[in-house]
């Protein structure tokens, strides 16, 4: 089969898709269509089905091709996508190290391009909507909405602030600290400016229960459960951060956050991983999400999320790239991969739930753990439309039986030939539309070079070439 890479698609408005297949669920429906209205979807189902109120939509077939919905990124930190391969074999905790110094330099320039350059990335790799863990000032917030808002991305958009840093570093940290009182009334103009935006979100983060004070923590949670925004705290994610919470609190970090009254349904705990029996209990009775970041668990984490044992448990679980890479088909891989080694292959557990677990977590299920459950992450009437259309011509996904585990194990970021969000071509052929790339990205390498050059950047482990121990050549 020949891939029709000329097969027109419609740059937005009001029309139908004809592909091979859609995804329902974790179903891949064959001889389905897809229309789409106003940036909703208005049908989605058997193409004998669409309403005769349609007839006179725009149609068009797509054949070799397969519509999925968009991936959402659960846990983010938008602003530094230049340091890249600098986090590559440091070791745990290098926040204190690598994001930190960048935050302290940043500038409103920096965030936007930073932010831009992220959401670029991550619409070339099938993610429609990233939820931002970020505690930063208003105007540096304004800069990454600019951002969203020129490459068309949905976002979740954090502010918070700092009243406590109980961590050791000798590297550079940002100017974030603040009174309870300062980030409640941050919080009330953050909900205001993201009213202007019709696919920003507003949201509010603590750092990790080290960086901040009870109160702080306690009055965040609270202030987004009154309003039903998502709150967001990184929490059990590496040795240390235990370790400091026993010590200031006699609590591991999810106990704490429980007696202070910050678990529920409005919270969002990102990584998880470092848990007891007693904590997985408190998250499931409170009704609390967690966002399974499986790369950043490899890359630079002291354990993996029990997430199959979450799902099991009835928590909502979304995936997150934790700012590792943007690409929604290698959040999947990384996902059943993780549970595969660290609890799959001790009991002979070759299924891990089956592919279709990670693809739901990275859709409708990561939709749902993030607060968006009733705007996107599933290919129904009258959520947003947000979706990719991938190429199913190539080789590597051919012939197709299971459309879940090819997802999760095949396809790739070349596969995907649209991005959609809200109705709107974003990205085509992995280059967006609303903007000139290469020109951008001339401008940006600038602006993320220079900040690099100027954080004070502590590696502990040097570059790869430092590591060599051959001798001669």
């Amino acid at each position: 089969m020949m891939d029709q890479a000329t097969i027109p698609l419609p740059a937005g408005g009001t029309f139908i898709l004809l592909p091979d297949a859609i995804l329902a669920g974790v179903k891949a429906e064959a001889d389905w269509a897809l229309a789409v209205e106003g940036g909703m979807i208005a049908f989605a189902g058997p193409r004998e089905c669409v309403p005769v109120r349609f007839d006179s939509m725009p149609a068009h077939r797509l054949a070799g091709r397969v519509i999925i919905p968009g991936f959402i990124d659960a846990h983010h930190h938008v602003i530094e996508p230049f340091a890249k391969a600098l986090t590559c074999g440091e070791p745990a905790q290098m926040w204190k190290r690598i994001w930190m110094p960048l935050e302290a330099v940043a500038t409103v320039e920096s965030c936007y391009v930073g932010a831009k350059w992220t959401f670029m990335e991550a619409l070339r790799g099938g993610i429609t909507t990233i939820v931002e863990h970020a505690v930063r000032s208003e105007a540096f917030a304004q800069a990454v909405h600019a951002a969203a808002e020129e490459t068309g991305i949905r976002l979740v958009s954090s502010v918070g602030g700092y009243d406590l840093k109980n961590f050791s570093s000798t590297a550079e940290t940002p100017a974030a600290a603040a009174t309870v009182a300062e980030t409640l009334a941050l919080a009330e103009r953050h909900m205001k400016n993201c009213a202007d935006f019709s696919r920003i979100v507003p949201s509010l983060a603590c750092g990790t229960v080290q960086s901040n004070s009870p109160e702080m923590i306690a009055e965040l949670a609270g202030f987004c459960r009154s309003n039903g925004l998502l709150f967001q705290i990184h929490a059990n994610e590496h040795t240390g951060e235990v370790q400091s919470s026993l010590e200031a609190y006699s609590k591991r970090p999810i106990e704490f956050l429980h007696s202070i009254g910050a678990l529920g349904e409005t919270t969002l705990l990102a990584h998880a991983t470092l848990v007891t029996p007693l904590e997985i209990k408190l998250l499931s009775d409170t009704d609390t999400a967690v966002s399974y970041n499986p790369v950043a668990a490899i890359w630079k984490g002291n354990n993996v999320a029990p997430a199959l044992e979450y799902l099991e448990r009835g928590i909502r679980v979304g995936l997150g790239s934790d700012a590792t890479r943007n690409d929604g088909f290698r959040m999947l891989d990384a996902a059943e991969t993780c549970q595969r080694l660290a609890y799959g292959m001790p009991n002979d557990d070759f299924s891990c739930g089956a592919g279709w677990r990670w693809v739901h977590a990275a859709t409708g299920g990561g939709a749902a753990a993030v607060g968006l459950g009733k705007v996107t992450g599933t290919l129904e009437a009258g959520k947003a439309a947000d979706f990719l259309v991938l190429s199913r011509s190539h080789p590597e996904v051919l012939p197709s039986w299971d459309l879940a585990w090819e997802l999760v194990r095949f396809y790739d970021r070349a596969d995907i030939v649209a991005t959609y969000v809200d109705g709107r071509a974003v990205m085509l052929n992995g280059r967006p539309t609303a903007f000139d790339m290469p020109a951008f990205m001339e401008r940006a390498l600038q602006v993320g070079i220079r900040d690099i050059e100027l954080a004070r950047i502590e590696r502990l482990h040097g570059s790869s070439e430092s590591r060599w121990m051959a001798k001669g050549d």
